[in-house]
């Protein structure tokens, strides 16, 4: 049966929409359920997998059928077919943590909603005797109405049953695997916690707890050195956040939280003792932020437009126009006295062009001063982050200063690479699609994320009215797959 088809049906029940998503062991389609009518989410092990790995699917049905929390994805049912099993679950419309995560860092208050969501879920299969063992990013889903939900049991251990492994498969994901797991001691709660901190730190630093070049390079960091300092990659984290997350991440498992939910009430509690946003304006907290938290925190929308608006003075344009800006003006987060607005009107006069600029023109006059640093690295992330708030007219200039910032022998590295697409994408999202050719045409010479820059690069010749391939056949370079 090609399951792989659009059009299929499974079973005489559940027709196939499109793959969601593939990792070593199983896919994962978008199917209808051609008898209830709804959406659902069907997972099958790849074609001829070993007896163990049909067994774990078999165990996430059960495991997944015996529980039920609004933070766990539901499992509705399991079919076989002439190819083994699969088993049909809950389809939660939105995206993973973990393409979230490459969008950069999240900011706190959205942080602290996913921990806590993902924390309850844990709580409750530990409650019911079962370790997950693979608490990360991409099992973590994010709903485009705003739920969280913690997929993929099918490592899960419960209490009262036998391992199912190959002989010395150590299951779980580097990154995020306790010391203990990795030296194949067996799993308890505080593994999941474990994984839980990793996660967190990511979220708030924009990288991983544990890096290294081969998942065996990762495991032995793990296991050899002390838990990460939250503060090494973002230096403004409050010390008991950072304390709370290595306390979890903790090589003795005793010294760990007892709950899931107590690790996120000590992040929340250390959090919380940051400046409450009743007590500063959004102009107050763009004053206070340097370059290396700005390059580290990806932060609220309104932030880079606003920094871009005082800088050149164009506030009063805005405010004169009705708030054409738009993404800082409808966040409803902070509001300003009439007095303040007069004094930042009568302030912006002073520097503000005449007032019969246009909207296009008053953007291009907001990107005149460029931003305080020269780190390519933390300008590309800033340029990113202008092209995410919705201005990439904005981030042109920023990104061209990261590409030339670059020093010649850094300039066959990912990092330039990414600067590279960026630059082609804002460009792009800008209307010179003739710009983002040559760019993104160089992009191609890394061997990374080729088929979304050569998707990226067909739509800019697309709207520059050209044709022909524009993908080069040659020069490829290695390099790990990671966001740009």
């Amino acid at each position: 049966m090609a399951v792989q088809a659009n059009g299929t049906l499974l079973t005489d029940r559940y027709r196939v929409i499109r793959r969601l998503g593939s990792g070593g062991a199983a896919t994962v389609f978008l199917c209808e359920d051609q008898r209830l009518g709804r959406k659902v989410a069907v997972k099958r092990m790849h074609a001829h997998s070993p007896e163990d790995i049909q067994a774990r699917l078999r165990r996430e049905a059960k495991l997944g059928a015996s529980l039920s929390h609004p933070n766990l994805v539901s499992v509705f049912d399991t079919e076989t077919y002439e190819e083994g099993v699969f088993i049909v679950m809950e389809y939660v419309e939105g995206e993973t943590l973990a393409d979230a995560l490459r969008r950069g860092p999240l900011d706190s208050e959205r942080s602290m909603e996913i921990l806590r969501g993902v924390a309850s879920a844990l709580d409750n299969v530990h409650a019911q005797g079962i370790v997950h063992r693979d608490v990360k990013p991409a099992n973590v889903l994010l709903g485009a109405d705003g739920s969280v939900k913690l997929a993929d049991l099918g490592v899960g251990l419960a209490t009262d049953n036998t391992r199912i492994t190959q002989s010395g498969q150590v299951l779980g994901t580097p990154a995020y695997m306790s010391p203990e797991q990795i030296d194949g001691a067996t799993p308890t709660p505080a593994t999941d916690i474990y994984a839980l901190a990793a996660v967190a730190y990511e979220m708030f630093a924009g990288e991983k707890a544990r890096k290294g070049s081969t998942p065996l390079e990762v495991a032995h960091r793990v296991t050899s050195e002390q838990p990460p300092d939250l503060r090494r990659a973002w230096p403004a984290a409050p010390a008991a956040a950072a304390a709370a997350i290595k306390e979890a991440m903790a090589r003795d498992p005793a010294r760990r939280p007892g709950s899931a939910t107590e690790l996120v009430d000590e992040l929340s509690d250390a959090l919380s003792r940051e400046p409450k946003a009743e007590t500063t304006t959004p102009l107050d907290r763009i004053a206070a932020l340097t370059p290396a938290a700005v390059s580290r925190r990806r932060l609220p929308s309104w932030v880079p437009l606003i920094g871009l608006l005082l800088v050149a003075g164009a506030v009063a344009l805005v405010i004169g126009l009705g708030g054409g800006g738009g993404s800082s003006s409808g966040s409803g987060s902070h509001k300003s006295s009439a007095a303040k607005h007069k004094t930042a009107k009568k302030k912006a006069a002073t520097t503000t062009p005449r007032a019969t600029s246009t909207p296009a023109q008053a953007q291009t006059q907001q990107q005149a001063t460029p931003p305080a640093t020269s780190d390519p690295i933390a300008l590309n992330k800033q340029g990113k982050s202008l092209i995410d708030s919705g201005n990439p007219q904005g981030a042109i200039p920023v990104l061209q200063q990261a590409l030339a910032a670059f020093p010649q022998d850094q300039r066959s590295s990912l990092d330039y690479a990414y600067t590279l697409f960026n630059l082609g994408d804002a460009y792009l999202k800008s209307g010179q699609a003739d710009k983002a050719i040559p760019l993104l045409q160089q992009r191609l010479n890394w061997n990374d994320q080729r088929d979304t820059v050569a998707a990226e690069l067909r739509e800019a010749m697309h709207q520059a009215g050209q044709t022909g391939p524009g993908v080069p056949g040659h020069g490829k370079k290695k390099g790990h797959d990671k966001p740009h």
